[in-house]
């Protein structure tokens, strides 16, 4: 069995309870378009970088006015807004963290999020300086159910792919580490528990307490 020498966390909904802040956002942004936004077409999206949910929801109901680059600035400034002011860390974050640690795993972070998001929470939960490689998909070519994001963690951190561990929130996230051929933890919101998708992980958890028992070697 490969051991793990490495855990690469996903970012919202893992580290930081922003998946409603994103769902407030995204509603309110589209709905100035004139979508009619709902909290279940914000997580059919839900994993995927802004860009493509902005592009994804066009191609099902195209807006007029405001270009599609308008409309994901508009998003990602609020989405920033509203973690800047009431985002939290995820329960169990800082106790995995140290967990790990001790372990003598490497730590990475690679999340669809903008750059710019990712410094906001990272320095609001002031856990920079744990991560030793923190990646966006804001500039690859694919993001997130690609792999492409946790391949290149991967090459930087100087892990083989089978020696990493992902953590994940969202069902294309869980696709994503599975493809590159990572171990993967789904730790779904409440409302996905028993969502049968998720089987295809490694190890699914309720919480992010819930690491301390589990064997990953």
């Amino acid at each position: 069995m490969n051991s793990i020498k490495a855990v690469i966390y996903d970012m919202d909904g893992v580290i930081i309870d922003s998946e409603p802040l994103w769902r407030k956002a995204l509603i309110h942004c589209f709905n100035k378009v004139g979508f009619d936004f709902t909290q279940d077409k914000c997580r059919i999206t839900q994993g995927m970088r802004l860009i493509e949910v902005v592009e994804y929801w066009y191609a099902e109901q195209p807006w007029k006015g405001p270009s599609l680059e308008e409309v994901e600035q508009d998003i990602l400034r609020k989405v920033t807004e509203l973690i800047s002011e009431k985002g939290e860390a995820m329960e169990g974050v800082y106790e995995s963290i140290q967990l790990f640690k001790t372990k003598g795993y490497k730590l990475g972070l690679a999340s669809s999020s903008a750059s710019s998001l990712i410094n906001v929470v990272l320095e609001k939960l002031n856990i920079t300086a744990e991560f030793e490689v923190i990646k966006s998909a804001e500039f690859l070519e694919l993001g997130k159910p690609h792999p492409e994001v946790f391949i290149q963690t991967a090459k930087e951190l100087n892990i083989p792919a089978i020696n990493c561990l992902v953590i994940e929130d969202s069902f294309h996230g869980v696709l994503a580490g599975k493809s590159a051929l990572m171990k993967v933890v789904a730790v779904p919101e409440e409302k996905y528990h028993n969502d049968t998708r998720f089987s295809i992980a490694d190890y699914n958890l309720k919480s992010l307490k819930e690491l301390k028992n589990v064997n990953f070697e």
